[in-house]
This record gives C-alpha cells, structure tokens and sequence, in this order.
C-alpha cells in the first residue's frame, strides 16, 4: 500500500465550495475506484492505494481539476504544488492506521466534530453510509468507526453510528439525510434521479404519507408520490436497497446534511 499526499499551491485552497470540493472528490474517486481511503481536505487530499500510481492517474486527475476550477472561477494560476513521492507503507497494519488517519483528518483540523460529518471522505463509504460507495463497506462498520473515532478529536471513546430515530420527523431531516447520503445540494431533490426517488421513499418509511405534501416538496403530482413509494416497506421494516437503507438511518443525525451552496469561507470552521 502507498500512502499519496497533493497538496494545494502555496497561498490557495483547492475548493471553498461543496460543488467546487465534490468535483474534487468525484473526479478522484473516478480514477482510482481501487483506493482503500480518499479525503480531499481544503489546501491537500490524501489517497491511500495499492500502488505508487506508475501510471500518473493522479497528475492527470489533478491537472483536470485544476483547468475545470480555474475555467469555473475564471482564474488563472497553479493549483496545485509539487506531487512529491508516495510514502510506501510497509505492512496490513500500518496501512489500516494510515486509513484511520485518512478518515480523521478533517476532525484533527477542526471542520468537523466526527468522521461521519464530512462529505468529501470514504469514511461514509466504509461504513455502508454512502449511496454509491466509492470502495467496499468494512467487514464490521461499527466497530470501524468507533475505532476511528475514538479519537481525542472526536470521542476519546469512539462515537456510534446511527440508529434510526423513529419519531416525528421534518421533511428537512429528510433533506439533510439524503444530501448527506448522496452527496448532494437540496437542489438535487427537485429533479428526476436517484436522490429525489430516495427522498420520497425515505419520507414514506418515516412515516410522512401525504402525498400531496411531499408532490409540493420536490414537484411532482401526487400520483407520481404514490407509484414510486408504493413498494416501500412500513415503518421498522427491512430495506433491500442499500442506499434507501442508508437514508432511513441517518434521518435526524446532526452528522449528515445536504451540500451547503454557500462560499465555505464564511462558516466558522472555515474562517482559520
């Protein structure tokens, strides 16, 4: 395993917004399907492989990034420093303590209380959390995360992954679930695709069966609400689709929110 570390020009940070961060981390997870870890934090990103990338993936991958900004914020300028080496990590132990590292990253830096709580790493990922995953779920999601997060950053203790909450809930606790889920701006649910699909179908397990309600939440009639959450189990039932799964779950975790449209500069977390 290769532990590979790009870090941004001295005096810029590689996004300041979710859409700008999302296609950072997409277009990576694009070029290395096979990563054991990925974060993309505000001025580095961190890759954990099993390879020292001979074919330069990674210098292509950041290159494209680095025109797509620049052409988005009419910018001109390097993005990025110097790739420098990949640190080759020497056995199954010290990769899987690189891992954690990966994974604790943006709480060590203080943008984030929990490993959950950031978006852009394969920390949700690993743990069955994430609607399309970009590497395999661990073996026992639990006890990795509360191995990950017990951390001084986090919980000395380790933190849990959610339960499900199965009381009243908000149609914005849905939002903030799927956003988080998938990875998107609350935008994404008025549109047709996967997102919106999970959106109605999560708000139906929960319990929130107005279908006029929810046809006025994201646009559509309310016919269309009932055929795509006719087959929806009741509340407490067994969801064979995993990332439905994965949205009924999370409802109500303060850790998972929809993609802020907003310059990241401005939040508090940000402002170091």
């Amino acid at each position: 395993m290769f532990h590979h570390v790009a870090r941004a020009a001295p005096g810029r940070l590689l996004f300041r917004t979710h859409a700008e961060g999302l296609a950072l981390f997409r277009r990576l997870a694009r070029a290395f399907p096979e990563a054991e870890a990925l974060t993309v934090m505000p001025d580095h990103v961190h890759l954990v492989l099993p390879h020292d990338d001979p074919s330069g993936r990674l210098a292509g991958a950041m290159s494209g990034y680095a025109r797509w900004r620049n052409h988005a914020r009419r910018e001109a300028g390097p993005v990025w420093a110097t790739h420098p080496a990949p640190e080759r990590l020497p056995d199954d132990q010290h990769a899987r303590r690189t891992v954690r590292y990966v994974h604790l990253n943006p709480c060590r830096a203080r943008l984030v209380g929990d490993p959950l709580a950031w978006p852009f790493s394969s920390h949700r990922d690993a743990v069955g959390l994430a609607a399309r995953p970009i590497r395999p779920v661990d073996p026992s999601p639990a006890r990795f995360h509360a191995w990950v997060s017990a951390d001084g950053a986090v919980a000395v203790a380790g933190t849990a992954l959610p339960g499900g909450t199965w009381g009243d809930v908000r149609w914005s606790e849905i939002v903030d679930a799927v956003g988080g889920v998938c990875r998107v701006h609350p935008a994404a649910l008025l549109e047709r695709g996967e997102p919106r699909t999970l959106a109605l179908r999560t708000a139906w397990a929960h319990g929130l069966c107005d279908a006029g309600v929810l046809a006025a939440a994201v646009g559509i009639d309310a016919s269309s609400v009932r055929r795509i959450c006719a087959a929806v189990p009741a509340r407490g039932g067994r969801f064979p689709d995993a990332a439905l799964a994965a949205c009924v779950r999370v409802v109500g975790d303060p850790r998972f929110s929809a993609l802020d449209a907003g310059d990241l500069l401005t939040t508090a977390a940000w402002s170091r």
